[in-house]
């Protein structure tokens, strides 16, 4: 757990619980807590199954919990960040789409540490990517990786040697972190609990399984 992100997973009614980091069933329910520093950003991975269409929607919600969010953005496929955010021009309020994530900002005034996620796993969801588009991957929650190689080689052995180019952490002051075949070992970044991972296709692939427990 680094000092942007602290987690909270647990089982909601009819669907099995997260005990120690370790998922017992394929179809969970999860309530997630982000904490975000001050000035920091996160990229918050959305459990697939919720209940928001639009990004006024997700923002209104994460806000009426914590009011030091700063604003809400789209990761799109140019790499370019789409925000939305109090006042912001209506052709900004992006979909919530399956499988995505959206970063996360928080205020100066302070960090975010109060606004709640929840929503349900979905077992039989598949990723699709298209060659040189970025896509912001909504990683499970309960993923069996925990570093950055084991999901890109996992992605280019499923989806053919060259699929993915590389996989990339959005961190707190707004750089990515970059895997990729040849990076520095330095470079392996952590799968932290909740956090979306951009995916770098370099062809265009269909139907890749995320592992999970």
């Amino acid at each position: 757990m680094n000092r942007y992100l602290k987690g909270l997973l647990v089982g909601l009614a009819g669907v099995a619980l997260l005990v120690g980091g370790f998922a017992t069933a394929s179809n969970m329910g999860f309530k997630f807590v982000p904490n975000v520093a001050a000035n920091q950003a996160f990229n918050l991975s959305m459990p697939w199954n919720n209940n928001f269409t639009k990004a006024n929607g997700l923002f209104n919600d994460l806000a009426s919990q914590d009011a030091d969010i700063n604003r809400l953005s789209k990761f799109q496929a140019n790499s370019t960040l789409q925000n939305w955010f109090s006042g912001a021009a209506p052709t900004n309020n992006f979909n919530v789409v399956k499988g995505e994530a959206y970063v996360v900002f928080a205020k100066a005034s302070g960090p975010v540490s109060a606004a709640v996620v929840v929503g349900s796993h979905d077992p039989n969801f598949t990723f699709s990517f298209t060659a040189n588009q970025a896509f912001n991957a909504a990683a499970p929650y309960h993923q069996t990786f925990t570093k950055a190689n084991a999901l890109f080689n996992d992605m280019n052995t499923k989806l053919g040697a060259g699929s993915i180019n590389r996989i990339s952490k959005f961190q707190g002051n707004s750089t990515l972190q970059n895997w990729f075949s040849g990076a520095a070992p330095a470079n392996n970044f952590n799968l932290d609990l909740g956090m979306g991972v951009v995916v770098f296709p370099a062809q265009t692939k269909s139907g890749y399984v995320w592992p999970h427990y």
